[in-house]
């Protein structure tokens, strides 16, 4: 496929028009498309140019939301697609992230989740609401490198430590390093619960990850 069709897959995650996305994807798979070319010349380079001007302001959280949707849906196409293929994605690492117990939103960690997987890392989210031992379960299962938590919520924040002492206890804490982030979450919450950095926007969790791994 031309740069074009790149392009074209990059403006409509820029957009937000999640049925042009996956549409391309389609068309684009049945003429012999790479999805690995497909994910990191179009796709990737959408979310992280919506990415980069949420950070410089000209663009809100709405915006965001919207090509972290599109984001999402055309790479799970994509995903499946490598995967029955045989073939792999280059990886700076391996993520497990999730909401907390007692928290139901998903905005942000799906942001966070698209932007980290637009930057080269493999991003295992599952999603929200969920008990430390979902945590432990899929540190474990998906071999990952990091674990993102997040919450909006004040109350959930005590299941944060939780889950960080269960890795302790598990053995897992020396191998995986934490990274935590959501409205509530600060540094010095972070330092009490033995956190090893906090993602305070999406920017700044693919920047704290990157150092966590030594990428930067």
């Amino acid at each position: 496929m031309d740069q074009e069709y790149f392009d074209k897959l990059a403006q409509a995650v820029i957009d937000g028009e999640a049925d042009v996305a996956v549409q391309l994807v389609n068309e684009g798979l049945g003429k012999g498309v790479d999805p690995i070319e497909a994910i990191e010349k179009g796709l990737a380079r959408g979310i992280m140019k919506v990415g980069d001007d949420f950070g410089a302001g000209e663009v809100f959280l709405p915006e965001l939301i919207m090509a972290a949707d599109v984001m999402k849906q055309a790479t799970s196409i994509l995903d499946e697609k490598i995967k029955s293929s045989g073939s792999t994605r280059t990886s700076l690492g391996q993520l497990v992230i999730g909401t907390v117990k007692g928290d139901i939103h998903d905005i942000g960690k799906s942001v966070v989740a698209s932007v980290l997987q637009a930057n080269g890392y493999n991003v295992e989210d599952i999603g929200i609401d969920v008990a430390v031992e979902g945590f432990i379960e899929s540190v474990k299962q998906n071999s990952a490198d990091v674990l993102g938590m997040s919450t909006l919520l004040t109350l959930p924040l005590q299941v944060m430590g939780e889950v960080i002492a269960s890795m302790k206890e598990a053995g897992l804490k020396d191998k995986v390093k934490v990274i935590v982030g959501g409205c509530p979450v600060t540094q010095e919450f972070a330092d009490e619960i033995g956190a090893d950095a906090v993602g305070f926007d999406a920017a700044d969790a693919v920047k704290k990850v990157g150092k966590l791994l030594g990428h930067s």
